[in-house]
C-alpha cells in the first residue's frame, strides 16, 4: 500500500515538474521571441531574435526621429510665427497650423472664437464678450505667421512627425506579434501536452488579443 502511495507521489511529482519546465519554456520564448527554439535547438529561433531586435531598433529610431521632427516645428514656429517661448499643450500647436494668427484679424483664431459666439448668442452681446472671454487667446498666446508658405511648411514637419508615430504603432504591433509568434510556436510542438486557444475581441472599439494556454 505504502509502495502504491509513493509511486502515485513520484508520478504526480514528475508531471508537475514537466509541466512547470514545458510552461517555463512557453513563458521564455513569450517573453523573449526565439529563446526557446534557441536552447531547444531550433536554427530559427536565430531568426526571431534578430528580428526582435531590429524590430526594437527600428521602433526606437522612428520614435527619435519623430521627437525630433516636432522639437524643429516648434523651433521653425518661433522663427516665422513671432511665436514666444513656452510650453505649449498639443491643442494650441494644433491651431498654431491652422490659423494664420491668434488674433481678431481675417484667418485669425480669435476671430473664428468671435464668430461662433455670434452665431450661438444672436441676440445677446453680453453672452458673446462672456464666451469670447473664455474661450479666445489672450496676449500670451500671440502668435503671426509671416507667410502661407511657412504656415504650411509648420504642418509639413508636424504631419510627418505624426506619420512617424503612425509608423512606430505599427511595429510596436509586429514586436507583439513575434512575440505571439514565439509562444505559440512553442505550444506547437508541446501540442500533445498543451492546449490554446487564440482569439480576438472588440472592447470600447479597440481590437484586444486575447490567448488562453492550458497546461
Amino acid at each position: 500500500m505504502h509502495r502504491k502511495v509513493l509511486l502515485m507521489i513520484s508520478i504526480a511529482l514528475i508531471a508537475t515538474s514537466t509541466m512547470w519546465a514545458q510552461g517555463k519554456e512557453f513563458l521564455f520564448s513569450l517573453a523573449v521571441p526565439g529563446y526557446s527554439q534557441i536552447t531547444s535547438g531550433k536554427n530559427y529561433g536565430y531568426a526571431m531574435l534578430s528580428a526582435e531586435a531590429a524590430l526594437i531598433g527600428t521602433s526606437l529610431y522612428l520614435s527619435s526621429e519623430s521627437d525630433n521632427l516636432l522639437e524643429e516645428s516648434y523651433i521653425y514656429a518661433l522663427k516665422h510665427a513671432n511665436l514666444y517661448p513656452a510650453d505649449y499643450d498639443s491643442h494650441f500647436l494644433k491651431n498654431l497650423g491652422r490659423y494664420q494668427s491668434s488674433g481678431f484679424d481675417a484667418n485669425g483664431y480669435n476671430a473664428t472664437v468671435r464668430r461662433d459666439a455670434q452665431q450661438l448668442f444672436p441676440d445677446d452681446p453680453e453672452a458673446q464678450q462672456n464666451y469670447i472671454e473664455e474661450h479666445a487667446y489672450g496676449e500670451e498666446l500671440y502668435w503671426s505667421w509671416d507667410s502661407t508658405d511657412s504656415q504650411a511648411e509648420y504642418n509639413r514637419l508636424r504631419n510627418d512627425s505624426q506619420d512617424l508615430q503612425s509608423y512606430g504603432k505599427l511595429v510596436a504591433g509586429v514586436i507583439i506579434l513575434n512575440h505571439l509568434v514565439s509562444g505559440i510556436d512553442v505550444l506547437r510542438y508541446h501540442s500533445s501536452q498543451h492546449r490554446s486557444e487564440l482569439s480576438v475581441d472588440i472592447i470600447d472599439r479597440n481590437p484586444i488579443l486575447k490567448l488562453s494556454v492550458k497546461f
